[in-house]
């Protein structure tokens, strides 16, 4: 069986301190038909002379003035080649098995059209912090209205995806009028025409580092204006998810959804897809109870 072709394109702007991680856990897979656009924003901190370091194991470097993240990615798309497309920002990483494990489902499963991993996170260290449960439900009409978007619904974990290149042409790329929050509106277009499989293992690993909480913060606005052309959540959902950060991860955990989800199976050492309900959340109860108890914590003393 030959090997699915998968283009991944990185989009970076001064991010020589982590850009060599990404680059790594990329071509260090040596998946057999990998494209690897690398899309930089005319960087001033050395991150050029990192990825020029890797010569062809990058297939396509750009390095040129460009309008933001968003603007990046759709030009290095505008290159890809690939069956399976996905980006990876630059300071993401992938794990060591997942082109492997990508290439592999998408080949078994023509109908697939959008994976999601478990989500999971690291630190500036490389440390991973966080690793959740199981797999959510993710209700294809959920996310096309914009519910998906943490309390009403589990977020999506923009770098555990990927996707068939004809979706992202049926959607039609992403809409730069949205500066910080245009993976989000993505989302619900692709969910007009598909519906996201979770797949039981991690993928990819969002860095948690200094600094990230301003664009967070303007993320959440842009998300803000794109749901007000939405279709809101049930008035009794609101109610109950807004009351509270805790309440609105109950409110997850109890609401259990059909959904499709690929699996490993031992007995048949293969990849399984089926159809079966689950919570809208990541988590289980042990979990936000864990995860409350962290946030109330105060620090020890020395």
């Amino acid at each position: 069986m030959s090997a699915m072709p998968i283009s991944i394109v990185t989009p970076c702007h001064n991010m020589a301190a982590y850009v060599a991680r990404t680059v790594e856990s990329i071509v260090s897979q040596d998946y057999p038909r990998l494209q690897y656009i690398v899309v930089d924003g005319a960087s001033t901190d050395g991150t050029v002379d990192i990825l020029r370091g890797y010569g062809n194991r990058i297939n396509t470097l750009i390095t040129e003035p460009d309008e933001g993240q968003y603007d990046a990615v759709q030009k290095g798309f505008g290159l890809a080649t690939g069956e399976v497309l996905a980006w990876l920002n630059a300071d993401d990483v992938y794990h060591p098995w997942t082109l492997s494990v990508v290439g592999e489902v998408f080949e078994k499963f023509p109908d697939l059209e959008w994976l999601i991993g478990l989500p999971s996170m690291i630190n500036a260290q490389d440390q991973c912090i966080r690793l959740a449960s199981g797999p959510a439900a993710y209700p294809q009409a959920y996310i096309a209205k914009g519910w998906a978007r943490g309390r009403f619904g589990p977020h999506l974990q923009q770098e555990s995806m990927f996707w068939r290149r004809r979706l992202w042409e049926r959607a039609g790329g992403l809409d730069l009028r949205w500066k910080y929050a245009a993976d989000f509106e993505l989302w619900t277009r692709f969910a007009r025409f598909a519906e996201p499989v979770a797949i039981t293992v991690p993928l990819a690993a969002f860095r948690a580092r200094p600094g990230q909480r301003s664009s967070h913060e303007q993320y959440q606005n842009d998300i803000r204006a794109i749901c007000s052309r939405l279709p809101p959540p049930p008035r009794v959902w609101r109610c109950l998810a807004n009351r509270s950060l805790a309440m609105g991860c109950l409110c997850r955990l109890a609401m259990w959804r059909d959904c499709q989800v690929i699996s490993y199976s031992l007995q048949r050492n293969e990849w399984v897809k089926l159809r079966l309900r689950r919570p809208l959340s990541r988590s289980s109860l042990g979990q936000l109870i864990l995860d409350y108890a962290l946030a109330r914590s105060r620090p020890q003393p020395a």
